[in-house]
């Protein structure tokens, strides 16, 4: 499921809080025929490229995109939506799966390639070409993750699927010293978790092969409380995003429902409403993010 290309905009937002949802469906029809209320500015290839994943992050009045592509992160000046201009690409072991998030002024990326590990990236230089990266473990024996995200309020970074304990969820604490974090432990509940979002030491966790979602209380990193879990319409969840007290939910196969829960209360959680954008066409809904 890794996208050839990105079409991609910005809004202008100096909080860098998208007050906007991007729903991504993988189909095998055209995505162009597919747009709805979108106006294009630019595109931008690369060559001999697959890309898998795109983040953002903005500075100094200036924004970038960082795009997950297969030999390494790109990172590309989208101040001009109409004009992009690629910086740098930072190399990393050529995978076609490669997912990033931020924290502070640091890019978090990983991905599936043996080897790859934890790559930091200190963005606090752009557009300067030549950030500062290493490559870490934590102090963990990870070489791989397949998606990861950040606690932005407790300063914690969470990575799924990787090689360790089954791909269940690691965590890292980003407070000392973000750009060398430090293993605390994993989450053993339920199993692998393959996307999940984090948030005030609350985890919405994608049990893709359980088919469930876990909402897990992480206040204590030892020992981890589950509080409640759902199954999702076609047992096959991909990843979650929170809205308030709101939970969405993608399940990865054809003909797929992007699905909300109230999740106010963990123990007693209740779907709002679901939705096929087209139904019968064998479309995946893929991602959620707000």
């Amino acid at each position: 499921y890794i996208c050839s290309a990105f079409n991609f905009f910005f809004k202008k937002n100096t909080s860098m809080r998208f007050l906007f949802a991007i729903l991504i469906l993988l189909t095998l029809q055209s995505a162009e025929s597919q747009n709805v209320n979108v106006a294009f500015n630019s595109k931008l290839t690369f060559s001999n490229q697959n890309l898998a994943n795109i983040w953002g992050y903005a500075d100094g009045g200036q924004e970038y995109a960082l795009v997950g592509a297969k030999n390494g992160m790109i990172i590309v000046d989208v101040t001009d939506p109409n004009t992009p201009q690629q910086i740098v690409q930072i190399p990393g072991i050529s995978n076609n799966w490669r997912e990033i998030k931020t924290y502070s002024h640091y890019a978090y990326i990983v991905s599936e390639a043996i080897g790859s590990k934890i790559q930091i990236v200190d963005l606090s230089d752009l557009p300067d070409p030549n950030p500062d990266y290493h490559t870490v473990d934590g102090g963990s024996s990870i070489t791989k993750g397949h998606a990861l995200h950040i606690d932005e309020i407790k300063g914690y970074l969470y990575i799924y699927g990787s090689n360790l304990n089954n791909g269940r969820a690691q965590v890292y604490n980003l407070n000392a010293d973000p750009y060398n974090p430090t293993y605390v432990g994993f989450v053993n509940h339920i199993g692998y978790v393959h996307d999940g979002y984090v948030s005030n030491d609350m985890m919405y966790s994608a049990h893709i092969y359980a088919g469930q979602v876990a909402v897990i209380n992480m206040a204590n990193k030892t020992n981890p409380t589950l509080l409640g879990t759902v199954n999702t319409p076609n047992n096959f969840p991909h990843n979650t995003w929170l809205s308030g007290s709101t939970m969405f939910t993608t399940d990865e196969v054809s003909n797929s429902y992007l699905t909300s829960y109230n999740v106010a209360v963990p123990s007693n959680i209740t779907e709002l409403d679901r939705i096929q954008i087209t139904p019968g066409s064998g479309s995946i809904v893929h991602n959620t993010y707000i």
